[in-house]
């Protein structure tokens, strides 16, 4: 690597264009740039090179000053300089916002208490997964009933295909859920039962939470595997619910007294 004995006052990028030489020449060259300098990005039009131009446009250590056709000029800012070996993306202006395509599900739990997350997104299975075939209910015990340490939970189901129904039980206070019945749930004549078992004494008083899933075949062998390694050890960590893995879900929130 080339060592800039002073600070640069004008640097331009017009290198090879393919993804990702233009982001490595920003990488080297941004480091030795001086505030006031003049960094020009050429050819913005190419997908790869304009990427780089967003991502400087909304960056604080730069200021757009012009566009002429397809070339950028910018102009170095006061602004610290970005540590090149660190990996603090979320000070960058930039990915101040996450995409909403793929990150919906958390900017929605600002917004709404997990119980409506979760019928949205059980709505948009039931949409999704229509054709799928799937669907399960639970029938008891009913929302709000107090609860001991145990007792069974029943319902109706409709598989399709290699899926599978679990049933799984978590405090409501607590991330990640517990696979009851030792494992897939059995369904006979779109009947269902299983016997699970809420926390230990001291949850007295807290809510539970039941949810009966019918997943595909990835994510049932996960939880068999999980099975397996908890019957070896007397660790009993939670596992999390696969989100758009779930073909069909119901959940039930029960109080244990």
């Amino acid at each position: 690597m080339f060592h800039f004995p002073e600070k640069l006052q004008l640097a331009m990028i017009d290198g090879p264009h393919a993804y990702p030489f233009p982001d490595l020449e920003y990488y080297f060259l941004y480091p030795h740039l001086d505030a006031g300098a003049l960094l020009i990005l050429d050819d913005i039009q190419i997908r790869s090179i304009h990427n780089l131009f967003e991502f400087l446009r909304a960056d604080s250590m730069f200021r757009l000053e012009e566009v002429v056709r397809s070339t950028a000029f910018f102009i170095r800012t006061e602004a610290p300089t970005f540590d090149p070996t660190g990996d603090r993306w979320h000070e960058q202006r930039y990915n101040t916002r996450t995409l909403m395509r793929y990150d919906w599900r958390s900017r929605l739990k600002g917004a709404f208490p997990d119980s409506a997350i979760r019928r949205i997104e059980s709505f948009r299975r039931r949409v999704t997964n229509a054709s799928s075939g799937c669907s399960v209910e639970i029938h008891s015990p009913h929302r709000g009933d107090r609860i001991s340490e145990s007792g069974i939970v029943a319902g109706t189901a409709h598989l399709a295909g290699d899926t599978h129904l679990w049933v799984l039980v978590h405090r409501r206070d607590v991330d990640g859920w517990w696979p009851q019945g030792a494992g897939e749930i059995a369904v006979a004549g779109s009947q269902w039962s299983v016997q699970v078992k809420y926390g230990g004494p001291e949850d007295a008083g807290y809510d539970f939470e039941i949810a009966a899933v019918i997943v595909g075949r990835p994510a049932h062998e996960q939880w068999i595997e999980w099975v397996r390694s908890v019957q070896a050890t007397p660790a009993y960590p939670p596992v999390q619910l696969p989100g758009a893995a779930v073909l069909s879900a119901q959940y039930r929130t029960v109080t244990k007294g």
